[in-house]
Order: C-alpha cells, then sequence, then structure tokens
C-alpha cells in the first residue's frame, strides 16, 4: 500500500459556488444535449462532472482499486484563482480550504490537506497559509508553477516561501496555465509537453533565483517527476559552469541543491523510474496519481513494483517513507 502525494479534488464547495454564483467566480456548471453534466473553469478547462471529480466515496473507492493507503488532498488546478479579484480569490480559497478541511476530518488517518491560497496578493495568501496551517487537517500547500508573469524566484513571492519555511507548510509545485501554450493547442501537447517544460522552469527558477539558498528548511516537491528537469540538470550544469559571473543568482551548481528538490513517480515506464531514483534518489521520490485526471495512471504503484534495480529499500521509500518525511505525519500506516 503507498500514500498518493499528487491527488486532486474539486472541493464540494467550489461546486456549490460554481452553481450560484458562476460567473462572480469564473466557472460554469452546464448541461449538454446528451444531458451530462460538464464543468467549465479557468485555464479551458471543459471536462465532464463525474463523481470522481469531487465525491469523497468515489474517491476512497479509487485509492482502493490503486493499492493506495492514503493521500495528500490538494484542489483540482483549475479552481486556482490567481486571476481572480485579490478579495474574492483570498474568500474563494478560504471556502475550499474549509472544504478540503472537512474531507480529512472525515477519514484523518487516510487524509492530509494541502491548502490553496491566493498567490497573486502575498499578504492574503500568507495569512489564508496560517489559517489553513493551525488546523491539524493540513500538512502543505498546493501553488501553481508561476504567477501570472511572475516566476516562483519573483521577490514578491518570497515572504510567502518564508512563511512555507517558518510554518513548515510542505509546497506542492503543480504546472498550470503553460507557457506556450498558443502554440501547443493541437494533440493535447500543452499537457504532454508544456506541463512538464512549467515544472522545469519552476525547479530551475527557485534554484537560480536563490529561493532554496536562503530557505534551507523549506519542503517542495514537483509533480509528473519533476517535469523535464531532471532529465535537463546535466544542461543546467553546463550552462551555470560557463556563464555564472553574469547569469545567476546564486555561487553554487544545481547538483548542490538536488537535495531541495522531491518529485513524484508520474513517469509512466519502469525504467524511466528507475533512472529517475538514479539521479534524485527513492528518499526525494514519492507517488503520484494525477487522480482523478486522464493523464493519470490506473495504478501508480505498478511502476515502482516493475521499476527494475531498485532495492526493497528504494520501494518503500516510493510508496511510503517519502512521502511521511515530508508531510511530517504517517498517514495510511497499515495496523
Amino acid at each position: 500500500m503507498a500514500i498518493d502525494l499528487h491527488c486532486h479534488i474539486f472541493p464540494p464547495e467550489y461546486l456549490r459556488l460554481a452553481r450560484t454564483q458562476g460567473e462572480r467566480i469564473g466557472a460554469q456548471i452546464y448541461r449538454r444535449d446528451d444531458g451530462r453534466e460538464f464543468i467549465r473553469a479557468p485555464g479551458d478547462f471543459d471536462y465532464p462532472l463525474t463523481d470522481d471529480l469531487w465525491s469523497v466515496p468515489a474517491l476512497i473507492g479509487a485509492l482502493e482499486r490503486r493499492h493506495l493507503s492514503g493521500a495528500a488532498l490538494s484542489v483540482a488546478p483549475p479552481t486556482l484563482s490567481y486571476g481572480a479579484e485579490p478579495g474574492l480569490a483570498a474568500d474563494l480559497c478560504a471556502a475550499m480550504n474549509d472544504s478540503i478541511a472537512e474531507v480529512v476530518r472525515g477519514s484523518p488517518d487516510r487524509f492530509v490537506g494541502l491548502a490553496t491560497v491566493p498567490l497573486q496578493d502575498v499578504r492574503r495568501a500568507i495569512e489564508e497559509l496560517a489559517r489553513a496551517m493551525a488546523k491539524p487537517e493540513f500538512r502543505g500547500v498546493m501553488i501553481a508553477s508561476h504567477v501570472g508573469p511572475r516566476n516562483l524566484n519573483h521577490p514578491d513571492l518570497f515572504p510567502f516561501f518564508e512563511a512555507c519555511q517558518d510554518l513548515d507548510a510542505c509546497v506542492f509545485v503543480h504546472p498550470y496555465d503553460v507557457l506556450g501554450s498558443e502554440r501547443l493547442q493541437s494533440y493535447y501537447l500543452w499537457n504532454l509537453i508544456g506541463m512538464v517544460t512549467e515544472t522545469c522552469v519552476a525547479i530551475e527558477s527557485l534554484i537560480f533565483g536563490g529561493v532554496y539558498e536562503r530557505l534551507p528548511r523549506l519542503k517542495t516537491y514537483f509533480a509528473h517527476g519533476g517535469g523535464s528537469f531532471p532529465w535537463l540538470r546535466g544542461r543546467a550544469e553546463h550552462g551555470y559552469r560557463v556563464l555564472k559571473n553574469t547569469r545567476f543568482d546564486v555561487d553554487r551548481p544545481p547538483s548542490e541543491f538536488l537535495d531541495r528538490v522531491y518529485v513524484d513517480s508520474m513517469v509512466y515506464t519502469p525504467s524511466a523510474l528507475s533512472w529517475l531514483v538514479g539521479e534524485v534518489g527513492s528518499d526525494h521520490v514519492v507517488v503520484g496519481s494525477d487522480y482523478p485526471f486522464d493523464i493519470g495512471p490506473d495504478d501508480p504503484t505498478e511502476i515502482v513494483r516493475e521499476a527494475p534495480g531498485l532495492t526493497a529499500d528504494d520501494r518503500e521509500n516510493i510508496l511510503r517513507r517519502t512521502a511521511w518525511k515530508l508531510l511530517g505525519v504517517e498517514i495510511g500506516r497499515e495496523t
């Protein structure tokens, strides 16, 4: 049994607001001619409103089918409110966090919550983070890979990361609103290519922008195997060596910050997971399912079982121990 650190839900309160105040929050629930309900949300999201998007019994059933004994719940990325008026966004984030807390309270041995915050307004984001982290249901926060034109190393965002360190809030960085999306609309490329590129930008911004160097206790992990960053790290190392006197805000190469980078296991092929473990260590990899979306694997533990060359300790790290270390709580422990 494993712990899933990449597991989403549309908080029931968000769906209630979409039905009653959809125009205000920028979401719409509508019925198509065939009778099916769909939800339309920011980021060109238009998806069937099936039970697995919001139902807790459906979520628990999916965990059991997928050999998962626990999960860290984060909001579905389309609910991120970075483009909304800050006051509205703060109210919406608070409502969604309260909704997630209610889900966690129903199964505290199985779930923890990752908060969402209005990161376009750092003061409000810190206030909501502190409010959420004061609740026993929360162990961290999910944020997007950028906030409008600001990458994660932007000076405006540093006080937020400082607050995350101070509150011991683990930060899950998820790609969204990917760069170059206007050229990636065909063939699902915005997801197949754009998402993993977006994550690479986020990681290298935190490294080269000095955020990790200035905040040695900040805990972060990244979706989709860390995107393209692990595969392109050699290029980052070379670039640092030849340009370090003019282009970067740190005095150490990317390799010296690898211990700060945790990633999920969503790389799809067992041999790729084995390679990834060789790069970052099994103690820096966690299980990710991307529930409830179609890009996720049917059984996120299968790749861990089948990856060649991993030891029993490696598999135990990926399935459970690394997640427990990041969250600071042993959810889903078998008794």
